[in-house]
């Protein structure tokens, strides 16, 4: 067996649903595929759901539950239960187009299991795009397709397991996720720093899509920002040579005035983050930027 579709869910029954249906209609030919799905402690029905789709699916479809433990450990989980001889890391709202499996095979390479592949992971096509959905998911913040410079060698800080395969040796080779990062971020990047201190060479597909289904507003990404923030002390404290990448020793404290004004800002973003007019892109860098310093000064409180 060629894939195994790997997917950590938590209360996204409907999502996961039609991301199972693409999986299920994959065309392309080659080796077959196996889809393991961990159900992170959902409570929406979601063990149900799998438990009917399992009866009638036309791929081997393997459903795992655990406590709610987070994205690593439910991904930890599911490697151990693969079979294939390569992961296939994807989100529940994530739904990939028929040739997705297709052509991440055309971008592998047999002779060197060092090789991981990332695709393209762009909003659905049926949600309207913000300028901040367009901001976030190509320039930096959720994902930075438009700052990949080279495709064939992309830096670890690309690595995003809503969209990447790499083979299940070199993903135990390297001991898997780090389970000690209990809050959102951290632990895909994490991984791929390990993998790139192994030889990993990280390369890049664009034709390998899976479209994200779960538009986001500028007011919840702030709060994703904060947490970002505050938790990337985990991740300083495992390798504090990544202090500059991380710039959580050089935060300026803000003064009141400072902070009153970018909490103003903040809200004029938001409340004018669908409008056509006024365009105020141009300040989103800085208030990313803030709101991710926030989450260090607390977390270095902490």
């Amino acid at each position: 067996m060629e894939f195994s579709v790997l997917i950590p869910t938590f209360n996204r029954r409907r999502i996961l649903s039609l991301t199972l249906d693409a999986l299920e209609n994959q065309q392309g030919g080659g080796p077959g595929f196996e889809v393991i799905v961990v159900d992170d402690g959902s409570s929406d029905g979601t063990a149900e759901m799998l438990r009917e789709r399992a009866r009638s699916f036309r791929v081997p479809l393997l459903a795992l539950s655990q406590p709610n433990r987070k994205q690593g450990a439910a991904r930890n989980l599911g490697a151990r239960e693969a079979r294939g001889r390569h992961l296939v890391f994807l989100g529940d709202d994530t739904v990939p187009q028929p040739d997705f499996l297709a052509q991440h095979r055309l971008a592998r390479d047999d002779d060197d299991h060092r090789r991981v592949v990332i695709g393209y992971t762009p909003w659905a096509r049926e949600y309207p795009r913000t300028r901040f959905m367009e901001y976030i998911g190509e320039y930096g913040w959720q994902f930075g397709f438009k700052l990949i410079e080279d495709p064939d060698r992309v830096p670890f800080n690309f690595f995003y397991t809503s969209n990447l395969s790499i083979s299940l040796r070199f993903f135990r080779e390297a001991g898997g996720f780090d389970e000690s990062f209990t809050e959102y971020g951290w632990e895909d990047m994490e991984l791929g720093l390990r993998l790139e201190r192994r030889g990993m060479r990280l390369v890049y597909n664009p034709q390998a899509v899976a479209y994200h289904h779960h538009p986001t507003a500028m007011s919840s990404f702030i709060r994703r920002q904060y947490t970002v923030g505050r938790t990337a002390w985990t991740f300083y404290r495992k390798h504090p040579d990544l202090e500059s990448f991380l710039n959580v020793e050089k935060v300026p404290q803000y003064s009141l005035l400072q902070r009153l004004k970018m909490e103003l800002l903040t809200r004029l973003c938001c409340a004018t983050e669908h409008w056509r007019r006024p365009d105020l892109s141009r300040f989103y860098p800085h208030l990313m930027t803030y709101h991710y310093n926030r989450g260090i000064l607390a977390g270095r409180h902490e």
